[in-house]
């Protein structure tokens, strides 16, 4: 059901522009009650974000993630778990960056996203006991890589992300490495 409140919420937006479109439209185009709606999205533009979702795997992950890895490669181990699941948002995530890129008020809740799933990661890696400073650090460069991996897939799809992700990764250890420079 929520997929195809979102289906139906990027179709209207493409059609109508997202300022125009209402909830209750994306509702009966989905097939179901405004109230349904409002029961699975607290607003229209939650349609387009997830990040409660992501924060909570990416809390387990990095939890169940082997004591001996390093605080950024627990994190890089949770994100590549998570492949599958980038994976099969695809078809939903291309269409909705579009319309975010279009409106102004969703970039600024693409950026809240952002914050909020960083914030998630470092508090994830204080409960595997770093620092609070070195944590915010850490997730926050776990972002950028992530980032840069899901870029690489999207422009080479035939690569599976997982590899795009340990790629980012290498490239880091890489360019901060002297010997490697």
């Amino acid at each position: 059901m929520r997929r195809r409140m979102r289906e139906a919420a990027l179709a209207l937006f493409y059609e109508k522009g997202y300022d125009v479109t209402t909830a209750a439209e994306i509702a009966a185009r989905a097939g179901v009650t405004e109230r349904t709606f409002f029961r699975h999205f607290p607003d229209k533009r939650e349609v387009l974000f997830n990040e409660n979702e992501l924060a909570e795997r990416l809390d387990v992950k990095i939890s169940e993630a082997a004591p001996d890895l390093g605080a950024l490669e627990a994190v890089i181990w949770a994100f590549q778990s998570l492949a599958p699941m980038f994976e099969e948002n695809l078809k939903f995530a291309e269409p909705a960056h579009a319309v975010i890129s279009r409106t102004p008020a969703l970039q600024e809740r693409q950026l809240a996203k952002a914050a909020a799933i960083t914030l998630a990661i470092s508090e994830a890696l204080q409960r595997r006991d770093i620092e609070p400073g070195t944590a915010n650090l850490v997730a926050a460069t776990a972002m950028a890589v992530t980032a840069h991996g899901l870029q690489a897939w999207k422009q080479d799809p035939s690569v599976p992300l997982v590899d795009h992700f340990g790629e980012a990764h290498e490239a880091l250890i890489a360019i901060s490495s002297p010997a490697r420079r």
